[in-house]
Order: C-alpha cells, then structure tokens, then sequence
C-alpha cells in the first residue's frame, strides 16, 4: 500500500476513519455484528448499531480454520490473523462520495472451511479503481462454528444451521443501509462469489425478504445445488459431539469448547472423498434445509419467480475436479465397479446408463478419468445448467460461461481447474505463476473481468442469454 492519510465519513449515526491514498479509498474491519461469542456462539448473528467514531483503518479477524500447506505456484497474499470475533467486512472505493457505483459483495471460497476477506491474491483497491465499483469483502463464520446442525442436540434456540449465511445476509444490510455514504448505489449490487461463497450466495434464492438487498449474482462454481437434508446434517454433528465429548443439551461445554477442538473435531468427521461430500448424504458442512435460516430448497425458491428481476451468472471450469486428482486427494479409481458405484451416488437408478453415455463421447480413458470428467460435470457443470433453466421457467434471465484456459505450470496437468477463473475475473494475473506477462492470458484476464464489470453496471455481460447448453460462453 502507498502511504495513506486518514478519512473520516458519516453513515447512519456512525462515523467510520479509514485510509486514503491516490488509488482510492478503503475501510477496514468494520464489524457488522456482535462478536459471536460466548452465548452467541453458534447462533445467527445478532444486529450491532454503530455510534460515534469507528476506527476503520486495519484488518479484523479471518474465521477460525485450519492451515494446510500451498503449492509454491498458489496464490500469495499477507496473510491473516484468525479469530472467532471476525463478523467485520472491508469495503474498497474509488472515492467516498456521492458517486453511487456499482456495488460489488464478493463472498470468499474454501469448502466451507476456510477463507478470508483479505490477505489473499486479490488487490481490491486496484480492482475498485479500474472498474470504477465499490468492492465490499465480509469475514463471516465457516466450518462448524459456521455451519453445524445442533437443533436435535440443542433445542429450537439452535436451530439455525446456516449461521456463515446468516452472517453474510447481516453484510448486505450494512451494505444496503450504508454504502451510499461511501460512494456506492445501494440499489444496483451484485453478489460475486466463488465455490463454497458461491453456494452461500445461490442459498439466498431460498430466503425470505432478501430480493431487496441484491440485484444479480456472478455464481463461480457454485450454483444452486449442495443443499444437505437435516437428517444427513444432524447425524454428523451428533458425531462431532461424540469427538468432543459434549452431551446433547450441555450448552456451557457448547460455549467453552476450546476452537482447536472444534477445528479438530470437524476434520475428523467430514468425508475427504470429493464425490461422497457432495452427493446427496455426503459426510460435509455446507448449506443445510434447517426450515429455520433456509426455508426451502434454492431452486424452488427460484422456480417460484420471486427472483425473476434478478439477473444469474452460472459459471465452472472445464475440469473443475481434476486438481483433487493430480494432488492425490482423490484415490485411483481401480474398476468399472467402484467407478459406478461413485455415479450411483448421484444417480443411483441409470448409473450404467450415464457411464455408457461419457464412454460413447470420450472412448478410451481411464475409470479415473471418467470418474474426475462425471464429477466436473455432476458437481458444478450439471447444476449451474439447472439453475438457469429452473431461473429461465420462471421468467428471468441468466447467463453462463465454462473457464477453458489451461497453465503451463505442473506441465499443464490440472487442466482447467476449480478457482482458475476467479483471479481472471478480478483482472488481477500476478498471483499466477506464467500467466502474468502470457499475452494470451492477459487478454483472456481483460475478456473476463470486463464482462463482471460489465454485468455489475447493466445486468448483461455481453454474451448471449443462456437458454441451453449451445448458449454457454466459453473461455478458451
């Protein structure tokens, strides 16, 4: 960052001191919410009104989460500090005024287990500038202190699974009841997200009185889909108590659980096989149908036409599944057996079937191969497809694209893979090795970023409205 003097800006009843330089403004580690702790702990986040001075001018806490070492050619960043008091967001602009730009919310990735809204890749004030936006990252809760089902265990108090969610909708309505003050247009945001944020984000198509706050999403590899039954998420938190010792009912160990433990518990009892965690009754956190914080499932709340005004980008990767491959996440598929009883997952009645379709269009790969091609597609592919054709029924309007680009680096070995396409959509290459400088790169990164950009002013990202599959735009 270049050296920065102090602003101060007025909101509401509250007035916030951030950071500006020549590149813009920016606004760090507001908190939106009350610290959920202690009593608050796994339960939906409580409504904070600000008064008087806010100090704006450093980062909060990233959620608790555990750190698993990076490939050397992975995205870099500054790092950040953990902590469970991290309901706070940081918010990017060009210039705090009465400018009211576009409003960009961008909801982090990491399986529902990690994440953070800074320390990363992405350089949000630059981004800001170039596009003239106002960018808004939030910290909100992931794993189980995020995502946990305890309304068997603990009663009707706790019955709000999706508190990560809950947390990101606490955001928005600091957005839409702030953002004008600090140069952006509360009526003109666009919800971005990728992976896990993109699922939270597909969530709110099964919420209540939330149409208001956004106007259209950009879905990065995470549509309308994954959504788990309660009985399938009930029945892992009674194994994440049985890990930690906690009697159902015990809400003091509940409060006092020490977050090691938590974060330890967690990864004891969630699958690590890529299609086990997501077909139906997959061993993973993620959005739950509670009947509490989610209603009904996404994609009836779409087919209902209550998001009909609201515009949908569905995106994915051409091989969304194939890093889990070459990082030796996901075993060697041995025979034609357990490569249909991993289909069977998803589509136990024409299993046989769907394996004699992909051998029919791509004869000769392995049982490896068509399981990592079937799970691309099952995953991500499928139900980014199916969200707008549910969106299309009921009279809106959508979009769709497929992420083609390949790097050089691992000699090209994972493909065209989850994630590749969100840097290229911030514009922002320098955090991949040989793709910044690689005109062909750069020119993709411009092609891409301008259509988000384009999309969060007008709705249309330049390609044509995704009525089939003959309609997705593809990166190449």
């Amino acid at each position: 960052m270049t050296d920065a003097t102090p602003i101060e800006i007025r909101s509401r009843d509250a007035t916030y001191r951030g950071l500006r330089d020549a590149r813009g403004d920016r606004f760090l580690g507001i908190r939106y919410a009350e610290a959920p702790i202690g009593q608050r702990r796994f339960k939906p986040p409580e409504p904070l009104e600000r008064h008087g001075l806010v100090d704006a001018t450093c980062y909060g806490f990233a959620p608790p989460q555990a750190r698993r070492p990076m490939p050397a050619w992975a995205p870099k960043g500054d790092g950040f500090e953990t902590g469970e008091d991290c309901l706070n967001l940081n918010l990017y602009t060009p210039a705090a005024d009465n400018g009211r730009r576009p409003v960009i919310v961008h909801a982090f990735g990491g399986g529902f287990q990690s994440g953070a809204a800074q320390g990363g890749w992405l350089d949000e004030v630059a981004f800001a500038r170039r596009g003239d936006v106002v960018l808004v990252r939030p910290n909100m809760r992931v794993g189980a202190l995020g995502f946990l089902h305890l309304a068997d265990a603990f009663g009707p108090d706790y019955g709000a699974a999706n508190r990560g969610m809950l947390d990101f909708v606490a955001a928005l309505r600091w957005v839409h009841e702030n953002v004008a003050a600090f140069g952006g247009d509360p009526d003109n945001v666009t919800l971005v997200g990728m992976s896990s944020g993109a699922f939270t984000i597909s969530a709110l198509f099964g919420v209540d009185g939330l149409a208001h706050l956004y106007r259209r999403v950009w879905l990065m590899s995470g549509p309308a889909s994954r959504i788990i039954d309660s009985a399938t998420a009930s029945a892992l938190a009674a194994d994440f108590l049985g890990k930690t010792g906690i009697r159902p009912g015990d809400v003091a160990a509940l409060e006092t659980l020490p977050v090691e433990t938590i974060l330890s518990a967690q990864e004891q009892v969630l699958a690590t096989h890529l299609g086990e965690r997501n077909a139906p009754g997959g061993r993973t956190l993620g959005i739950v149908l509670d009947g509490a914080s989610l209603p009904r499932h996404p994609l009836d709340g779409l087919a209902s036409g209550r998001f009909k005004q609201h515009r949908i980008v569905t995106g994915w990767t051409r091989d969304e599944a194939r890093m889990w491959y070459a990082f030796g996440l996901m075993p060697e598929v041995p025979d034609r057996q357990t490569l249909l009883a991993s289909i069977a997952r998803f589509h136990p009645d024409d299993a046989q079937a769907r394996l004699t379709a992909l051998e029919a269009e791509r004869p000769g790969l392995t049982f490896t191969e068509y399981e990592e091609l079937f799970l691309s597609r099952a995953i991500y592919r499928d139900p980014a497809l199916r969200t707008q054709s549910v969106h299309a029924a009921a009279g809106g309007t959508g979009y769709a694209y497929e992420f083609c680009w390949v790097p050089d680096f691992e000699n090209g070995r994972l493909g065209a893979a989850h994630g590749f396409d969100e840097p290229f959509a911030f514009g922002q290459l320098g955090c991949i090795p040989l793709a910044s400088g690689n005109a062909s790169a750069s020119a993709l990164a411009t092609e891409l970023s301008r259509s988000l950009l384009r999309f969060a002013r007008s709705g249309d990202p330049g390609w044509e409205v995704a009525s089939s599959e003959q309609h997705v735009h593809r990166f190449l």
